[in-house]
Protein backbone atom coordinates (compact mmCIF):
# COMPACT_ATOMS: atom_id res chain seq x y z
CA UNK A 1 0.00 0.00 0.00
CA UNK A 2 1.46 3.37 -1.31
CA UNK A 3 2.36 6.58 0.99
CA UNK A 4 -0.78 8.25 -0.22
CA UNK A 5 -3.12 5.24 -0.31
CA UNK A 6 -2.64 5.14 3.62
CA UNK A 7 -2.97 8.69 4.46
CA UNK A 8 -6.36 8.40 2.58
CA UNK A 9 -7.55 5.84 4.73
CA UNK A 10 -7.10 7.85 8.49
CA UNK A 11 -6.75 10.74 9.62
CA UNK A 12 -2.93 11.72 10.57
CA UNK A 13 -3.39 15.43 11.43
CA UNK A 14 -2.66 17.08 14.82
CA UNK A 15 -3.12 20.41 15.84
CA UNK A 16 -1.01 21.89 18.63
CA UNK A 17 -1.31 25.52 20.07
CA UNK A 18 2.18 26.81 20.89
CA UNK A 19 2.48 28.81 23.47
CA UNK A 20 3.00 31.90 21.92
CA UNK A 21 -0.63 31.47 20.21
CA UNK A 22 0.51 30.34 16.95
CA UNK A 23 -1.75 26.79 15.51
CA UNK A 24 1.06 24.14 14.77
CA UNK A 25 -0.43 21.92 12.13
CA UNK A 26 1.40 18.53 12.07
CA UNK A 27 0.63 15.45 9.44
CA UNK A 28 3.33 12.74 10.31
CA UNK A 29 3.02 10.20 7.39
CA UNK A 30 4.55 6.81 7.44
CA UNK A 31 7.01 5.87 5.13
CA UNK A 32 7.88 8.75 4.05
CA UNK A 33 11.74 10.43 4.80
CA UNK A 34 11.58 14.09 4.19
CA UNK A 35 9.95 16.68 6.08
CA UNK A 36 8.23 20.30 4.70
CA UNK A 37 7.38 23.13 6.16
CA UNK A 38 4.79 25.77 5.39
CA UNK A 39 5.15 28.86 7.89
CA UNK A 40 2.32 31.77 6.88
CA UNK A 41 3.06 35.18 8.08
CA UNK A 42 0.02 37.89 8.10
CA UNK A 43 2.33 40.40 5.77
CA UNK A 44 1.28 39.97 2.04
CA UNK A 45 0.41 42.42 -0.16
CA UNK A 46 -3.20 43.00 1.05
CA UNK A 47 -1.98 44.34 4.30
CA UNK A 48 1.18 46.49 2.56
CA UNK A 49 0.22 50.16 3.34
CA UNK A 50 -1.90 51.18 0.75
CA UNK A 51 -0.30 53.03 -3.25
CA UNK A 52 2.90 55.16 -2.68
CA UNK A 53 2.93 54.90 0.73
CA UNK A 54 3.92 51.45 0.25
CA UNK A 55 2.68 48.49 -1.57
CA UNK A 56 4.93 46.12 -2.89
CA UNK A 57 6.82 46.17 0.34
CA UNK A 58 5.89 42.65 0.92
CA UNK A 59 8.15 41.99 -1.56
CA UNK A 60 10.95 43.91 -0.14
CA UNK A 61 10.36 42.44 3.11
CA UNK A 62 10.24 38.59 1.52
CA UNK A 63 13.60 39.36 -0.36
CA UNK A 64 15.28 40.85 2.84
CA UNK A 65 13.81 38.30 5.27
CA UNK A 66 16.57 36.06 3.41
CA UNK A 67 19.57 38.19 4.51
CA UNK A 68 20.71 37.59 7.51
CA UNK A 69 19.04 36.19 10.77
CA UNK A 70 19.63 35.53 14.33
CA UNK A 71 23.45 35.41 14.74
CA UNK A 72 24.25 34.56 11.00
CA UNK A 73 25.26 37.01 8.30
CA UNK A 74 23.36 36.49 4.95
CA UNK A 75 26.15 34.08 3.89
CA UNK A 76 26.22 32.03 7.02
CA UNK A 77 22.39 31.45 7.02
CA UNK A 78 22.31 30.17 3.42
CA UNK A 79 25.51 28.27 4.27
CA UNK A 80 23.57 26.55 7.34
CA UNK A 81 20.13 26.06 5.33
CA UNK A 82 22.49 24.13 2.73
CA UNK A 83 24.31 22.01 5.44
CA UNK A 84 20.75 21.29 6.86
CA UNK A 85 19.99 20.12 3.00
CA UNK A 86 17.19 22.72 3.21
CA UNK A 87 15.46 23.69 0.26
CA UNK A 88 13.69 26.89 0.27
CA UNK A 89 11.35 29.59 -0.75
CA UNK A 90 9.83 32.91 0.74
CA UNK A 91 6.81 34.34 -1.28
CA UNK A 92 4.72 37.15 -0.67
CA UNK A 93 1.50 36.64 -1.72
CA UNK A 94 -2.21 38.15 -1.29
CA UNK A 95 -2.49 37.68 2.86
CA UNK A 96 0.79 35.91 3.71
CA UNK A 97 4.73 35.63 3.35
CA UNK A 98 4.72 32.08 3.15
CA UNK A 99 8.22 30.14 4.33
CA UNK A 100 8.11 26.89 2.27
CA UNK A 101 10.93 24.79 3.11
CA UNK A 102 12.11 20.64 2.47
CA UNK A 103 14.46 18.71 4.34
CA UNK A 104 15.11 15.05 4.85
CA UNK A 105 12.75 14.62 8.29
CA UNK A 106 15.90 13.48 10.39
CA UNK A 107 17.09 16.97 9.88
CA UNK A 108 14.57 19.03 10.95
CA UNK A 109 15.33 19.73 13.89
CA UNK A 110 18.35 21.44 12.81
CA UNK A 111 16.11 23.37 11.00
CA UNK A 112 13.74 24.96 12.88
CA UNK A 113 15.75 27.25 14.44
CA UNK A 114 16.83 28.62 11.15
CA UNK A 115 13.41 28.61 10.20
CA UNK A 116 12.50 30.29 13.91
CA UNK A 117 15.14 33.14 13.17
CA UNK A 118 13.86 34.32 10.05
CA UNK A 119 10.89 34.95 10.70
CA UNK A 120 11.51 36.03 14.33
CA UNK A 121 14.98 37.93 14.72
CA UNK A 122 15.55 38.96 10.61
CA UNK A 123 18.22 40.78 10.27
CA UNK A 124 16.75 43.07 7.18
CA UNK A 125 19.92 44.60 6.33
CA UNK A 126 20.27 48.28 4.99
CA UNK A 127 23.38 47.19 2.66
CA UNK A 128 20.88 45.19 1.24
CA UNK A 129 18.01 47.61 0.30
CA UNK A 130 19.10 49.06 -2.84
CA UNK A 131 19.77 45.76 -4.70
CA UNK A 132 16.58 44.23 -2.99
CA UNK A 133 14.59 47.35 -4.27
CA UNK A 134 16.24 47.40 -7.26
CA UNK A 135 14.95 43.64 -8.07
CA UNK A 136 11.52 44.89 -7.16
CA UNK A 137 11.49 47.87 -10.07
CA UNK A 138 12.99 45.21 -12.30
CA UNK A 139 10.03 42.44 -11.62
CA UNK A 140 7.53 45.74 -11.81
CA UNK A 141 9.03 46.93 -15.52
CA UNK A 142 9.04 43.61 -16.96
CA UNK A 143 4.91 43.48 -17.25
CA UNK A 144 5.17 45.78 -20.49
CA UNK A 145 6.97 43.21 -21.92
CA UNK A 146 4.17 40.42 -20.79
CA UNK A 147 0.76 41.60 -22.46
CA UNK A 148 -0.62 38.07 -21.09
CA UNK A 149 0.54 38.50 -17.77
CA UNK A 150 -0.80 42.44 -17.09
CA UNK A 151 -4.00 40.61 -18.70
CA UNK A 152 -4.66 38.62 -15.73
CA UNK A 153 -3.76 41.45 -13.51
CA UNK A 154 -6.72 43.32 -14.95
CA UNK A 155 -8.96 40.81 -14.12
CA UNK A 156 -7.73 40.45 -10.78
CA UNK A 157 -7.32 44.45 -10.27
CA UNK A 158 -11.50 44.83 -11.31
CA UNK A 159 -12.57 41.66 -10.21
CA UNK A 160 -11.94 41.23 -6.71
CA UNK A 161 -12.57 43.68 -4.07
CA UNK A 162 -9.70 45.73 -2.56
CA UNK A 163 -7.01 45.25 -0.92
CA UNK A 164 -7.30 41.42 -2.53
CA UNK A 165 -7.08 42.76 -6.12
CA UNK A 166 -3.29 44.37 -5.51
CA UNK A 167 -1.28 42.92 -8.39
CA UNK A 168 1.42 42.26 -5.42
CA UNK A 169 3.97 43.88 -8.10
CA UNK A 170 3.35 47.41 -6.28
CA UNK A 171 4.00 50.48 -6.89
CA UNK A 172 7.19 51.75 -7.92
CA UNK A 173 7.05 54.93 -5.84
CA UNK A 174 6.36 53.11 -2.84
CA UNK A 175 9.61 51.19 -3.83
CA UNK A 176 12.21 54.33 -4.28
CA UNK A 177 10.71 56.01 -1.09
CA UNK A 178 11.01 52.60 1.26
CA UNK A 179 14.09 53.10 4.08
CA UNK A 180 15.20 50.12 6.19
CA UNK A 181 14.20 51.72 9.19
CA UNK A 182 10.47 51.47 8.41
CA UNK A 183 10.81 48.69 6.50
CA UNK A 184 11.87 47.03 9.70
CA UNK A 185 8.61 48.56 11.75
CA UNK A 186 6.59 47.36 9.32
CA UNK A 187 7.73 43.38 9.89
CA UNK A 188 7.66 43.94 13.30
CA UNK A 189 3.96 45.48 13.29
CA UNK A 190 2.92 42.34 10.69
CA UNK A 191 4.75 39.16 11.85
CA UNK A 192 2.59 38.21 14.61
CA UNK A 193 2.27 34.70 16.04
CA UNK A 194 -1.39 35.55 16.60
CA UNK A 195 -2.41 35.27 12.55
CA UNK A 196 0.33 33.15 11.75
CA UNK A 197 0.04 29.38 10.68
CA UNK A 198 2.96 26.57 10.91
CA UNK A 199 2.20 23.37 9.48
CA UNK A 200 4.59 20.46 9.02
CA UNK A 201 3.94 17.25 7.17
CA UNK A 202 6.42 14.21 6.52
CA UNK A 203 8.68 11.85 9.04
CA UNK A 204 8.14 13.94 11.88
CA UNK A 205 6.52 13.88 15.64
CA UNK A 206 4.00 16.76 16.22
CA UNK A 207 4.88 16.66 20.55
CA UNK A 208 8.33 17.03 19.98
CA UNK A 209 8.13 19.58 17.15
CA UNK A 210 6.00 21.71 19.52
CA UNK A 211 7.96 21.28 22.56
CA UNK A 212 11.02 22.65 20.03
CA UNK A 213 8.95 25.38 18.79
CA UNK A 214 8.15 26.94 22.45
CA UNK A 215 11.66 26.76 23.27
CA UNK A 216 12.51 28.48 19.95
CA UNK A 217 9.70 31.15 20.05
CA UNK A 218 9.59 32.24 23.64
CA UNK A 219 9.41 35.89 23.78
CA UNK A 220 7.53 36.23 20.55
CA UNK A 221 3.93 37.53 20.49
CA UNK A 222 1.49 39.73 19.24
CA UNK A 223 -1.96 39.62 17.33
CA UNK A 224 -2.77 40.61 13.76
CA UNK A 225 -6.03 41.89 13.23
CA UNK A 226 -7.44 40.00 9.42
CA UNK A 227 -7.76 42.33 6.29
CA UNK A 228 -11.08 43.88 5.85
CA UNK A 229 -12.47 44.23 2.22
CA UNK A 230 -12.54 48.08 1.68
CA UNK A 231 -15.44 48.09 -1.23
CA UNK A 232 -16.84 46.13 -3.81
CA UNK A 233 -15.34 45.36 -6.81
CA UNK A 234 -15.03 47.46 -9.94
CA UNK A 235 -16.11 44.73 -12.73
CA UNK A 236 -17.31 46.45 -16.33
CA UNK A 237 -15.06 46.44 -19.01
CA UNK A 238 -11.80 47.45 -19.66
CA UNK A 239 -9.37 47.37 -22.87
CA UNK A 240 -5.71 48.66 -22.96
CA UNK A 241 -4.29 48.90 -26.28
CA UNK A 242 -1.28 47.19 -26.65
CA UNK A 243 0.07 47.74 -30.74
CA UNK A 244 1.05 43.66 -30.85
CA UNK A 245 0.08 41.17 -33.06
CA UNK A 246 -2.11 38.93 -30.25
CA UNK A 247 -5.06 40.08 -28.54
CA UNK A 248 -5.54 38.92 -24.52
CA UNK A 249 -8.76 38.18 -23.37
CA UNK A 250 -9.92 37.87 -19.39
CA UNK A 251 -13.14 37.06 -17.79
CA UNK A 252 -14.03 37.19 -14.30
CA UNK A 253 -17.06 35.25 -12.97
CA UNK A 254 -18.25 35.21 -9.73
CA UNK A 255 -17.81 31.60 -7.69
CA UNK A 256 -18.14 30.72 -4.46
CA UNK A 257 -15.34 30.80 -1.48
CA UNK A 258 -13.38 28.20 -0.69
CA UNK A 259 -15.67 27.62 2.72
CA UNK A 260 -18.59 27.22 0.95
CA UNK A 261 -19.38 23.40 0.33
CA UNK A 262 -20.14 24.51 -3.30
CA UNK A 263 -16.61 25.27 -4.27
CA UNK A 264 -15.79 21.74 -4.84
CA UNK A 265 -18.94 21.68 -7.67
CA UNK A 266 -17.67 24.78 -9.05
CA UNK A 267 -13.84 23.38 -8.92
CA UNK A 268 -15.26 20.52 -11.24
CA UNK A 269 -17.50 22.08 -12.95
CA UNK A 270 -14.97 24.53 -14.03
CA UNK A 271 -12.57 21.96 -15.03
CA UNK A 272 -14.57 20.52 -17.63
CA UNK A 273 -15.52 23.57 -19.01
CA UNK A 274 -11.75 24.86 -19.18
CA UNK A 275 -9.33 23.19 -17.34
CA UNK A 276 -8.42 20.44 -19.60
CA UNK A 277 -7.51 19.73 -23.08
CA UNK A 278 -10.55 17.72 -23.20
CA UNK A 279 -12.69 20.19 -21.99
CA UNK A 280 -15.27 22.28 -23.52
CA UNK A 281 -13.89 25.70 -24.33
CA UNK A 282 -10.37 23.97 -25.70
CA UNK A 283 -12.40 21.70 -28.09
CA UNK A 284 -14.63 24.15 -29.55
CA UNK A 285 -12.09 27.46 -29.37
CA UNK A 286 -8.99 25.91 -30.28
CA UNK A 287 -8.97 22.17 -31.83
CA UNK A 288 -12.37 22.57 -33.88
CA UNK A 289 -12.26 26.46 -34.99
CA UNK A 290 -8.75 26.88 -34.64
CA UNK A 291 -9.37 30.93 -33.21
CA UNK A 292 -6.90 30.73 -30.36
CA UNK A 293 -3.39 29.47 -29.37
CA UNK A 294 -4.10 29.19 -25.51
CA UNK A 295 -7.97 28.67 -23.83
CA UNK A 296 -8.68 27.93 -20.20
CA UNK A 297 -10.53 28.42 -17.56
CA UNK A 298 -10.07 27.83 -13.79
CA UNK A 299 -11.24 28.11 -10.12
CA UNK A 300 -9.07 30.15 -7.61
CA UNK A 301 -11.06 29.55 -3.94
CA UNK A 302 -10.26 32.56 -1.52
CA UNK A 303 -11.45 32.03 2.00
CA UNK A 304 -14.08 35.15 1.79
CA UNK A 305 -14.40 35.27 -1.96
CA UNK A 306 -14.06 33.23 -5.17
CA UNK A 307 -13.61 33.73 -8.97
CA UNK A 308 -13.68 31.81 -12.30
CA UNK A 309 -11.13 33.13 -14.52
CA UNK A 310 -11.14 32.38 -18.28
CA UNK A 311 -8.24 33.51 -20.51
CA UNK A 312 -7.66 33.47 -24.30
CA UNK A 313 -4.79 34.56 -26.41
CA UNK A 314 -5.84 34.83 -30.27
CA UNK A 315 -5.06 37.78 -32.90
CA UNK A 316 -6.96 40.73 -33.99
CA UNK A 317 -8.49 39.50 -37.12
CA UNK A 318 -9.68 36.33 -34.85
CA UNK A 319 -10.21 38.17 -31.28
CA UNK A 320 -13.53 38.99 -31.72
CA UNK A 321 -14.88 35.54 -32.61
CA UNK A 322 -13.02 33.87 -30.44
CA UNK A 323 -14.87 35.97 -27.58
CA UNK A 324 -18.48 35.23 -29.22
CA UNK A 325 -17.28 31.16 -29.38
CA UNK A 326 -16.37 31.62 -25.80
CA UNK A 327 -19.66 33.51 -24.63
CA UNK A 328 -21.59 30.79 -26.87
CA UNK A 329 -20.11 27.75 -24.71
CA UNK A 330 -20.95 29.49 -21.51
CA UNK A 331 -24.29 29.66 -22.78
CA UNK A 332 -24.42 26.03 -23.28
CA UNK A 333 -22.80 25.00 -20.01
CA UNK A 334 -25.68 25.99 -18.40
CA UNK A 335 -27.43 22.73 -19.96
CA UNK A 336 -25.35 20.65 -17.66
CA UNK A 337 -22.55 18.54 -18.42
CA UNK A 338 -22.27 14.71 -19.95
CA UNK A 339 -21.15 11.18 -18.02
CA UNK A 340 -18.16 10.66 -19.54
CA UNK A 341 -17.20 14.33 -18.91
CA UNK A 342 -18.27 14.29 -15.38
CA UNK A 343 -16.47 10.78 -14.77
CA UNK A 344 -12.90 11.97 -16.16
CA UNK A 345 -13.32 14.92 -14.06
CA UNK A 346 -13.87 13.06 -10.64
CA UNK A 347 -10.65 10.60 -11.80
CA UNK A 348 -8.43 13.24 -12.01
CA UNK A 349 -9.70 15.40 -8.79
CA UNK A 350 -9.13 11.93 -7.12
CA UNK A 351 -5.86 11.07 -9.26
CA UNK A 352 -4.43 14.41 -7.71
CA UNK A 353 -5.11 13.90 -4.60
CA UNK A 354 -3.36 10.61 -4.30
CA UNK A 355 -0.86 13.19 -6.03
CA UNK A 356 -0.76 14.97 -3.13
CA UNK A 357 -0.75 12.37 -0.82
CA UNK A 358 2.75 11.28 -1.96
CA UNK A 359 3.94 14.76 -1.54
CA UNK A 360 5.15 16.23 1.59
CA UNK A 361 4.88 19.32 0.43
CA UNK A 362 1.75 19.81 -1.22
CA UNK A 363 0.29 18.57 2.02
CA UNK A 364 2.00 21.03 4.22
CA UNK A 365 0.88 23.67 1.95
CA UNK A 366 -2.58 22.61 2.30
CA UNK A 367 -2.65 22.41 5.98
CA UNK A 368 -1.74 26.09 6.18
CA UNK A 369 -4.71 26.92 3.63
CA UNK A 370 -7.27 24.83 4.73
CA UNK A 371 -6.97 26.05 8.77
CA UNK A 372 -6.86 29.91 7.34
CA UNK A 373 -9.79 29.25 5.13
CA UNK A 374 -12.29 26.66 7.23
CA UNK A 375 -10.73 26.94 10.33
CA UNK A 376 -9.74 23.40 10.67
CA UNK A 377 -7.58 20.87 7.97
CA UNK A 378 -9.07 18.38 6.25
CA UNK A 379 -7.18 14.70 5.58
CA UNK A 380 -7.09 13.27 2.54
CA UNK A 381 -9.46 10.66 3.18
CA UNK A 382 -12.30 13.28 4.15
CA UNK A 383 -11.59 15.34 0.88
CA UNK A 384 -11.81 11.89 -1.38
CA UNK A 385 -14.90 11.05 0.64
CA UNK A 386 -16.04 14.60 -0.54
CA UNK A 387 -15.20 14.14 -3.91
CA UNK A 388 -17.00 10.38 -3.97
CA UNK A 389 -19.84 11.89 -2.64
CA UNK A 390 -20.44 14.70 -5.81
CA UNK A 391 -22.82 12.96 -8.13
CA UNK A 392 -23.93 14.11 -11.92
CA UNK A 393 -27.43 15.01 -11.22
CA UNK A 394 -26.53 16.97 -8.16
CA UNK A 395 -23.58 18.99 -9.86
CA UNK A 396 -25.57 19.47 -13.33
CA UNK A 397 -28.42 20.61 -10.65
CA UNK A 398 -26.09 23.33 -9.15
CA UNK A 399 -24.77 24.52 -12.63
CA UNK A 400 -27.91 25.09 -14.06
CA UNK A 401 -28.55 27.44 -10.91
CA UNK A 402 -25.74 28.88 -10.27
CA UNK A 403 -24.23 29.16 -14.00
CA UNK A 404 -27.43 30.55 -16.10
CA UNK A 405 -27.66 34.00 -17.43
CA UNK A 406 -27.06 35.86 -13.97
CA UNK A 407 -24.58 34.60 -13.48
CA UNK A 408 -22.46 35.61 -16.77
CA UNK A 409 -23.97 38.91 -16.71
CA UNK A 410 -22.40 40.04 -13.54
CA UNK A 411 -18.88 39.17 -15.92
CA UNK A 412 -15.84 41.11 -15.65
CA UNK A 413 -14.26 41.75 -19.09
CA UNK A 414 -10.81 42.78 -19.71
CA UNK A 415 -8.47 42.88 -23.02
CA UNK A 416 -5.47 43.92 -24.09
CA UNK A 417 -4.55 44.13 -27.89
CA UNK A 418 -4.95 46.37 -30.72
CA UNK A 419 -8.82 47.24 -30.26
CA UNK A 420 -11.29 46.77 -28.54
CA UNK A 421 -13.99 44.11 -28.44
CA UNK A 422 -17.50 44.11 -28.84
CA UNK A 423 -18.77 42.32 -25.50
CA UNK A 424 -22.60 42.54 -26.94
CA UNK A 425 -25.39 40.23 -24.83
CA UNK A 426 -22.15 38.71 -22.88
Amino acid sequence: MSVAEVALRKNPIRVRMLECGMPLLVEEMAGVRTAAVSWLVPAGNSSDPEGEAGDGWSSLLAELSQRGAGDRDSRAYSDALDRAGVQRSVTPAAVHIVLSATTIGSRIQEALPLFADLVVRPHLPPRSLDAVRSLAIQSLESLQDDPQHRVTLHLRERHLPAPFNRSGYGNKVAYERADIDSLRADWSRRVRPIGSILSVAGAVDADELARTLDGLLKGWHGTVADVATLGPPVGGDVHEEDESNQTHIAIGLHAPSEREPESLLCRLATNILGGETSSRLFTEVRERRSLCYSVNAGYAGGRDRGMVAVYAGSTPERAQETLDTIRGELEKFERGVGEGEFRRAIIGMKSRLVMQGESTAARAAALGSDWYRLGRCRSLGELSAEVEAVTLDGLNAWIAESMGKSWRTTRTLCTVGKSALQSGGF
